[in-house]
């Protein structure tokens, strides 16, 4: 089944409704390769950003000066207490921790929400790549090379922004809407959607 990866950024736990917001995006269909179908069933995850509990560990790296694996770790634990949260939040979602949980919580209707420390270690422990320990990596291309390393059919940035007009990446990194090294990343996966969870009519679109 067509593997979908969803990065949720953590900015928008904020949002007071985000619980109905969210489980409504997720019902909408994603734009896959032509040959996956419209009728397609989806194994379907969730990675969740760091947000301010991410933003409190670059406080934590400046005051401190950790070195770049502890800044990493802990940004992770970060995004990993985003993730129970979110997975708290929706009526039908499972923590997971493997790529082969996801599809056993597909199999339940359910969403798979991922353990972003456990998931990552086995990714880059199975593959040859590993991604550099710096704050040019954030959550967006964590979920980028979980959706190389798996071969997810698309990746959705879920944002608190409008998707970039132009598909140029070290743009889209200026501005701060992905990070310095999705660009690295994101033309090896099929399709990169974007939705901005924060308008009044969320619609998933194609943007790579």
């Amino acid at each position: 089944m067509p593997l979908i990866i969803y990065k949720l950024g953590g900015s928008l736990l904020t949002l007071s409704d985000l619980k109905d917001r969210l489980a409504t995006l997720l019902e909408q269909p994603v734009p896959l390769l032509p040959q996956a179908g419209k009728n397609a069933v989806l194994d379907r995850a969730v990675l969740v950003g760091g947000g301010e509990s991410a933003d409190r560990v670059r406080e934590w790296d400046r005051r401190y000066h950790f070195d770049t694996e502890t800044s990493h770790d802990l940004a992770l634990r970060a995004m990993g207490l985003n993730g129970r949260l979110v997975s708290a939040l929706l009526p039908n979602a499972q923590l997971v921790s493997t790529k082969g949980a996801i599809r056993s919580a597909s199999a339940r209707d359910a969403i798979a929400v991922l353990d972003p420390v456990i998931v990552l270690e086995q990714a880059e422990r199975q593959s040859a790549e590993r991604l550099p320990r710096s704050w040019d990596v954030t959550s967006d291309s964590i979920a980028a090379f979980l959706a190389v390393h798996w071969r997810a059919a698309a990746l959705v940035l879920i944002k608190s922004a409008s998707k970039p007009k132009s598909q140029e990446l070290k743009s889209a990194a200026r501005r701060g809407l992905v990070d310095k090294y999705f660009s690295q990343l994101s033309p090896r996966i099929p399709i990169v959607a974007w939705a901005n969870l924060r308008s009044t009519r969320s619609a998933i679109e194609r943007w790579l």
